[in-house]
């Protein structure tokens, strides 16, 4: 965890986003990877501006869900099926023939949706471009929400606070804590990646 910041009353908008990121670059990180996040306001515009060879992964999970919320519940189970078929495909050009066959099925029902999923689907997909032992990592932000609701089971505890400097103080405190833990995680499938580059450089040498 490099940081964390709290918004006003107005919300997440893209200033705020522009903020955060401005906030790591001006802390010294002069090269990211990959952005994942939901679809946040103007915060794909802030990556490419503050980090233009940067990537971005928008949460499947999630775009999954608020698919399925604006369906009728008659049709769910299907579309999940073919949802299903874009992000657990094993390939670029098997999602991208998925996708094609979520546009044929659905988009006389739900124009909207699966316009949206063409639409995003270099965001949604971009995982793939990443290797197969990692993906499960990449695609959502799950790992980001199960420490919020870490942070909001600690805060919960407390109920009270005597104002904001000590909810904030809190949180950090729980942040600390939860980043001792991270820091000796091993996550699989990144030791698998690093040993094989070791082995290409050892053979190109």
């Amino acid at each position: 965890m490099l940081g964390f910041w709290l918004f006003g009353a107005e919300g997440e908008s893209s200033q705020n986003w522009r903020q955060v990121v401005r906030d790591l670059w001006e802390r010294g990180i002069r090269e990211v990877k990959l952005f994942v996040s939901d679809d946040l306001p103007g915060i794909q515009e802030v990556v490419r501006e503050i980090f233009p060879s940067a990537k971005w992964q928008l949460c499947v999970l999630h775009t999954v869900r608020n698919t399925l919320a604006k369906v009728r519940k008659v049709d769910r189970e299907a579309l999940a099926e073919d949802l299903k078929a874009i992000y657990r495909a094993d390939t670029l050009e098997q999602a991208h023939e998925a996708l094609r066959e979520l546009e044929k099925r659905w988009t006389e029902r739900y124009p909207d949706l699966v316009a949206g999923w063409l639409q995003k689907s270099y965001a949604l997909l971009e995982f793939l471009n990443h290797p197969k032992e990692i993906r499960s990592y990449l695609y959502t932000t799950n790992q980001l929400e199960r420490l919020m609701k870490e942070v909001k089971r600690r805060v919960k505890v407390v109920e009270i606070f005597c104002g904001p400097g000590a909810a904030e103080k809190l949180v950090y405190l729980v942040l600390v804590q939860e980043n001792e833990k991270l820091l000796t995680r091993r996550l699989r499938g990144f030791a698998e990646i690093s040993l094989g580059s070791c082995h290409a450089a050892g053979h190109t040498q």
